[in-house]
């Protein structure tokens, strides 16, 4: 019997193991960015039967070290399911502190580096994935997924550049960060952004309820769902879940709702 404990111990540890992505579907590579002179580990993954020479719709994960497996592995089986061409993952690396990195004001909680990130995302990184992976050029065939202060990031770029993104997955987003800044972001860029044509998933926990995360949700929430006439928006709260509970049922719902829906 005693052989056996070493065995299931073993079996035991590959269970609770990452699953990763497949490794002949990843592709990686840095870079230096002049925005902010960060050097960003970048992954990609691919869909089966990747060519080259067609255009994929491209999703860019934030937190990516921690989202890029679960993400690719969802974005696979969720394409097969509904038959829809499958898209390319980019997983951003952790260049800066996530909390400069993802933060749009310089304040105790972070210090506000979200504009030169941006910046770097737009005029950097989207335009290699153009030409090296064959990313769609549209901005409607671009997505941002971002939890907490990734999240946050996401309404960020919503707010400050629109003509990005066409398509946004704020989890959990930290709208309180700063006084809700980001509220007073989207009630300037409002007339600019209303009549763009655009896919929002919002997501949360019913475990976050408490606290500073859910009114500051809901109020921009209600801000897109009454004043975007374009938009197609979807609040998400998982049951019994909390922040970080909640964030890969989130991404779920999300790509499944994205698929489905493409």
């Amino acid at each position: 019997m005693k052989k056996l404990i070493p065995l299931l111990l073993v079996l035991a540890f590959a269970s609770c193991k990452k699953e990763e992505f497949s490794p002949t579907l990843t592709k990686e590579f840095s870079i230096q960015s002049v925005s902010n002179g960060a050097n960003y580990n970048i992954k990609v993954g691919l869909p089966d039967n990747y060519n080259a020479s067609s255009k994929y719709a491209t999703i860019y994960v934030l937190d990516g070290e921690e989202d890029f497996d679960f993400v690719a592995k969802k974005c696979n089986e969720f394409s097969d399911d509904y038959s829809k061409t499958n898209i390319l993952v980019v997983s951003i690396g952790y260049g800066n502190d996530r909390a400069l990195d993802y933060t749009p004001t310089d304040v105790a909680e972070g210090d506000g580096g979200a504009e030169k990130f941006m910046l770097f995302i737009k005029n950097e990184l989207i335009p290699k994935m153009e030409t090296d992976f064959g990313a769609d050029t549209l901005r409607e065939n671009r997505i941002i997924l971002g939890h907490s202060f990734g999240g946050l990031f996401a309404v960020y770029a919503f707010t400050k550049f629109n003509n990005v993104f066409g398509n946004y997955i704020m989890l959990s987003p930290s709208i309180w960060y700063d006084n809700e800044v980001v509220l007073r972001y989207e009630q300037e860029n409002r007339d600019l952004n209303k009549n763009n044509s655009q896919f929002v998933f919002m997501g949360l926990g019913q475990l976050e309820n408490e606290g500073r995360m859910l009114a500051p949700y809901m109020a921009f929430y209600q801000r897109l769902n009454n004043n975007y006439p374009y938009m197609q928006i979807v609040s998400h709260l998982q049951p019994h879940l909390d922040h970080l509970g909640s964030k890969n049922p989130n991404i779920e719902e999300a790509l499944k709702f994205y698929f489905k829906n493409k």
